[in-house]
């Protein structure tokens, strides 16, 4: 009904009731009663940042360097409609591509509790609109159209890390025509 955060909204009504009932029971210590309190509030939040990994929703993360391309989905702004455009890429990662922190601090963090761990699975990421890119998308596949089994990998040009979906980690996609025959040994 209301999305993901109609399910988010009835956690938060149920666990207040129940802590409600729990914080207003008499046998109850006071110290299981602080302890709960900021561990419910803590899940309730990790439970809104969980949902869109768990239903596949594209992410907009930079796109891991050497991922293999599978699919590209440009999506043309329209203004009768307010819509700004995108370009989704379905990619598998390079296995060891993404190394997400493992301290402590890192996994208590409720945005990456439920976070997506499938290191080779298929993964959609999206990136904004932008014309360049989209040129570049359109020569790269015109090219592999000429070389059999041709497959797109992902490359990033060097220089400093843009924040996710951000204007500058668009500009840092380059995207590299993996000739098979000639990557293997003889």
């Amino acid at each position: 009904m209301w999305g993901y955060a109609g399910l988010v909204t009835a956690f938060i009504l149920l666990a207040s009731v129940l802590l409600w009932l729990f914080i207003e029971s008499p046998r109850t210590k006071t110290v299981f009663k602080i302890i709960l309190v900021p561990i419910l509030l803590w899940y309730g939040i990790a439970l809104y940042y969980a949902v869109p990994n768990f239903m596949g929703w594209p992410t907009l993360e930079s796109i891991p360097d050497d991922s293999q391309v599978l699919a590209i989905r440009i999506k043309e702004p329209d203004p009768k409609r307010n819509d700004p455009g995108a370009i989704y890429f379905w990619v598998n990662t390079k296995p060891g591509s993404k190394s997400p922190e493992q301290t402590l601090v890192a996994r208590l963090n409720p945005k990456n509790v439920f976070s997506y761990s499938g290191e080779t699975d298929p993964r959609v990421y999206k990136l904004p609109y932008s014309r360049e890119t989209h040129k570049a998308i359109l020569e790269a596949q015109r090219k592999a159209q000429g070389v059999p089994g041709a497959q797109l990998r992902t490359k990033k040009k060097k220089g400093k890390k843009g924040r996710p979906g951000g204007e500058d980690s668009k500009a840092k996609l380059v995207l590299e025509i993996v000739n098979p025959i000639s990557s293997i040994p003889k």
